[in-house]
């Protein structure tokens, strides 16, 4: 049961602000009539078009013959957009390679793995890094999601590049016979990599990206890895070190 509230927490976490999104679109703003001019005054522009032009570039049109005023209202907001698209990109990255190396080794535990509760839990996590990767990769549709940055989704349609260490676990698992010693080598890994995955949330999380989407994404899964973890340490136990 409670996979399936995380399940849903999830979907949940991408379909509502594309929801919010939609709404607001369909609200109609007021418009306040603009007092007529009666007056030219050339340092706004002789006509029209020369103060729609000084307005574009930043700020009122009385403001434009301001370097200062210009420069703090076009840079600030182009790097903090810079800083949270690295951050989103990076964060999106990682945990499809995490994902990937996770999915790949409880595959291989489906058909290799002794112990029931092992073979149970690698079913549970092949359907839920499934489930991620989905999420993960459907931020490389513009049109998905309501805030989700370019860095996002640059990263979201990028094959993830597997970390050499994890490359090299998953191809010992590919060639292991199945049995105890293999139950044991997953869960070692499971644990190593819900570890990583826990790290991976918390430091996405403690940066403050205003990219709605995967934060919300990440608060739901720390739960769930914290929960994998507590599962896959009893299992440990039980099947001795």
């Amino acid at each position: 049961m409670s996979r399936r509230l995380v399940i849903a927490g999830l979907m949940a976490a991408i379909a509502v602000p594309a929801f919010a999104q939609q709404q607001n679109q369909a609200i109609p703003q007021a418009t306040t009539p603009q007092p007529a001019e009666t007056q030219t005054n050339p340092a706004l522009g002789q006509n029209a078009q020369q103060r729609q032009q000084r307005t574009q570039q930043g700020g009122a049109p009385q403001d434009t013959q301001t370097p200062a005023r210009q420069g703090q209202a076009n840079s600030a907001p182009a790097a903090m957009g810079q800083e949270q698209s690295q951050t989103d990109r990076q964060y999106i990255q990682q945990a499809l390679a995490l994902s990937t190396v996770s999915l790949q080794q409880s595959n291989f535990a489906l058909t290799k793995a002794q112990n029931p509760r092992v073979k149970q839990f690698a079913e549970f996590e092949v359907g839920e890094q499934n489930l991620l990767a989905e999420i993960m990769h459907s931020f490389a549709d513009p049109n998905a999601t309501a805030s989700t940055t370019r860095g996002a989704q640059a990263a979201a349609s990028t094959a993830p590049e597997l970390p050499a260490k994890d490359a090299q676990a998953m191809e010992r698992l590919s060639k292991a016979a199945g049995g105890a010693a293999f139950d044991k080598d997953y869960v070692t890994l499971q644990i190593q990599g819900h570890q990583e995955l826990l790290k991976l949330q918390d430091d996405y999380l403690k940066q403050g990206s205003g990219n709605r989407e995967t934060t919300n994404v990440a608060k739901l899964a720390r739960g769930q890895i914290q929960e994998h973890l507590t599962m896959l340490q009893d299992m440990q136990k039980e099947l001795g070190r």
